[in-house]
């Protein structure tokens, strides 16, 4: 059957490409000759990737290096060149972690980089940060999350641990080593989590853990969750609203942990693992894949 399918894309490739070698570019009739019969071969096959020709149609890596990322997506040369490379750099250095789709590995608290739902990102003036650009991606590959990096993402920002035990010596000296809320008090704070999210919880101690989440003296969760709880991008908190953006666990236990051993999710920088080409190329792709405001 697969072959069947490969000579009706040649018969359909070679109508289609005969009045382009007669009016147009042999090298565009070739390459549509290539994209027809690779996606006719069928299942089973091992299509061959046609010889990419740079130049006109195809910036070289190398032309992408000094180029603003947020430039490089205006450009159809360039924009095409870096797809090309930025797939390529992905499966090599990011789908370990965030999986061959980019949806993300739950073993690993990744997130799905394609609903567009990005934290620690948002440097458009206009908007307040609300649009994302190609850029906010490039500076989380370049220089990682709460890595070793001076310019890293979230280093003035981390999920608290409520349990002193659990706390970073940097937390103790910000926050002290006193305890703020109770074992009772952290179970009222969970199920006040869960109303948000739209799940069924205990409604007395739900009243009380939502004060404790707006108290700014105890609980203080609002400060970077937001009266709302829907989160901030810029300092990289959880839309507690949605569930399913949830990192390390959505059900009442994996809460609870998150809140009495706080979180504190690490990205390596790239700065120094990959060229400047690459980190923009893989940049344009996962861009690219994202759903909502700034992808596609």
């Amino acid at each position: 059957m697969a072959g069947s399918g490969v000579v009706a894309a040649l018969s359909v490739a070679a109508a289609i490409v005969a009045p382009l070698l007669a009016r147009f570019d042999r090298r565009l009739a070739a390459a549509v000759l290539a994209a027809v019969i690779v996606s006719g071969a069928g299942a089973g096959a091992a299509p061959a990737e046609p010889d990419e020709e740079y130049g006109e149609f195809l910036a070289r890596p190398g032309d992408l290096a000094t180029v603003p990322v947020n430039d490089i997506v205006k450009s159809l040369r360039m924009n095409a060149g870096a797809m090309a490379l930025g797939r390529k750099v992905y499966a090599a250095s990011c789908a370990s972690c965030h999986g061959a789709d980019l949806k993300g590995i739950a073993a690993a608290h990744t997130p799905d980089l394609t609903d567009g739902e990005w934290r620690f990102s948002g440097d458009d003036l206009a908007t307040g940060g609300n649009v994302k650009l190609p850029s906010d991606v490039e500076w989380t590959v370049r220089y990682g999350i709460r890595s070793e990096h001076p310019n890293a993402r979230g280093l003035e920002a981390d999920m608290l641990a409520f349990d002193p035990e659990f706390r970073t010596e940097d937390d103790i000296k910000e926050f002290g080593p006193a305890a703020f809320l109770t074992p009772e008090e952290i179970e009222d704070v969970v199920e006040y989590v869960l109303t948000i999210s739209g799940r069924t919880a205990d409604a007395a101690r739900a009243a009380r853990g939502d004060a404790l989440f707006h108290d700014g003296t105890k609980g203080n969760c609002f400060d970077c969750h937001n009266v709302d709880g829907t989160g901030s991008d810029p300092i990289g908190s959880t839309n507690l609203s949605r569930p399913e953006l949830y990192l390390w666990g959505a059900d009442r236990a994996s809460i609870r942990e998150s809140v009495i051993k706080g979180r504190r999710g690490v990205m390596p920088a790239f700065e120094d693992a990959l060229k400047p080409e690459e980190i923009k190329a893989v940049s344009v792709f996962v861009f690219s894949r994202a759903r909502g405001p700034g992808g596609r």
